[in-house]
């Protein structure tokens, strides 16, 4: 069953909102915040079809930003 569809723009703004939720998140730019979703041209096999570009240094990612983005990339495919 496809997962249903959304806009980059609208990825973006669900992402910003779970991020911004988290207390200890609140106010701080990340790598979502500067790069948005971008399209992966992938989508087959349950494999996600959107991801957010990596900006800053790996060694600076939370896990907690990761996980928002993963349960998103589970529920939504970036429209065409």
């Amino acid at each position: 069953m496809p997962k249903p569809t959304r806009t980059a723009k609208q990825l973006h703004q669900l992402l910003l909102e779970r991020i911004e939720a988290v207390p200890d998140l609140r106010g701080q730019v990340t790598d979502v915040h500067r790069g948005g979703v971008v399209g992966t041209g992938g989508g087959s096999d349950g494999e996600p079809n959107w991801t957010v570009p990596v900006l800053t240094d790996r060694a600076t990612h939370r896990p907690d930003i990761a996980r928002i983005i993963r349960q998103l990339q589970m529920q939504f495919d970036l429209e065409d």
